[in-house]
């Protein structure tokens, strides 16, 4: 075995579970499944953990032995972005719902791309044997981090393109969208620009929602305008479209790019909403003391966390059997930043 000669144990020790991980070159948590017996291993990695095992001497304590046969009453939680309103507001609903039922939750967040760098985000989670996994799916590296868990995690997704072979629960992105669109139009605007956050759930998203109404309605669908998640990069964005004479309406991807090109209008003397009206998304706590205060389209990020562990808790104890789709809706805020033409 390639690892075997790479751990070495004091004199009189006890191997432990990161004794036999290292020896078989394996993670803790693959040596904690095949204590547990579950049938989602390699033979091959069953084979080295076993000689491991062999080689080390190691016995599974009483409480480990418990625990290969039960989970901790914790949920794990990832996600690749814990500053974002979304994400912050997600993870309140599920540590309130978590504790009302009886359970704590483990953080652990998504900081890198590789392959390498998710098995430890996810690894961290899936040591401690957990009820199961919330994966905040609100871009491509937490998609590709919820293929990485296991089929025998009780697992539950908030957002992203619709899998339906996994309890999920949906924001209503599309509609909210669709809604944002057509409020703009109702109020006399011929058509509507569309500043999009860096990630869309292809179908499913706010800018297909956008994209939707502009079509049915004949009206020519422009480029999506391109920023970053932070507001100064969309303030760049609002000064240059002050000087290319945009369409009297924009929606933003969300309130703080929205607040990001208010300013940078202002900066070039456009006026918000008197020559161009501007409205965003997700209702961020200071889009009501914005100047001019921000119209909005509200997502109930914390009913969505506390939907998860509702869903999550279900599968766990065998309460569902078809995967559960979860529609948690949002609504239109009406302020200043956009008027009638």
């Amino acid at each position: 075995m390639a690892k075997e000669s790479a751990v070495s144990l004091k004199k009189g020790s006890t191997p432990v579970i990161k004794d036999v991980a290292a020896c078989a070159g394996v993670s803790v948590a693959t040596v904690s499944r095949y204590l547990n017996g579950s049938s989602h291993l390699s033979a091959l990695s069953a084979q080295k953990i076993a000689r491991a095992v062999e080689i080390l001497g190691y016995r599974p304590s009483s409480v480990a032995r418990g625990l290969a046969h039960s989970r901790m009453a914790t949920i794990g939680v990832l996600s690749s972005n814990t500053t974002l309103l979304g994400s912050a507001m997600a993870i309140q609903g599920i540590e309130d719902e978590a504790r009302s039922q009886g359970y704590s939750i483990m953080i652990s967040r998504l900081d890198g791309e590789s392959p390498e760098d998710l098995k430890r985000a996810i690894d961290l989670v899936l040591d401690v044997n957990p009820s199961g996994v919330v994966v905040l799916k609100y871009d491509e590296v937490a998609q590709r981090a919820r293929e990485m868990i296991p089929r025998d995690i009780p697992l539950v997704v908030i957002g992203g393109s619709p899998e339906p072979l996994i309890d999920q629960i949906s924001l209503c992105e599309y509609a909210g969208g669709r809604r944002m669109t057509e409020y703009l139009l109702e109020l006399g605007h011929s058509t509507v620009a569309h500043i999009g956050v860096p990630i869309r759930s292809q179908g499913t998203s706010r800018a297909d929602g956008w994209e939707s109404v502009l079509k049915e309605r004949g009206i020519p669908v422009p480029p999506i305008i391109a920023t970053t998640w932070d507001p100064a990069d969309a303030r760049v964005v609002g000064r240059q479209l002050a000087h290319e004479h945009p369409a009297t309406a924009i929606f933003a991807g969300n309130d703080e790019i929205a607040m990001g090109v208010i300013r940078g209008l202002e900066d070039a003397g456009v006026r918000v909403p008197d020559d161009i009206s501007v409205v965003g998304f997700d209702d961020h706590s200071l889009a009501s003391v914005w100047n001019p205060g921000i119209t909005t389209y509200r997502q109930n990020f914390v009913a969505a966390g506390r939907a998860a562990v509702t869903t999550l808790l279900a599968r766990w104890e065998g309460r569902t059997r078809p995967p559960q789709l979860v529609e948690v809706a949002g609504e239109l805020v009406e302020r200043e930043s956009a008027r009638r033409v």
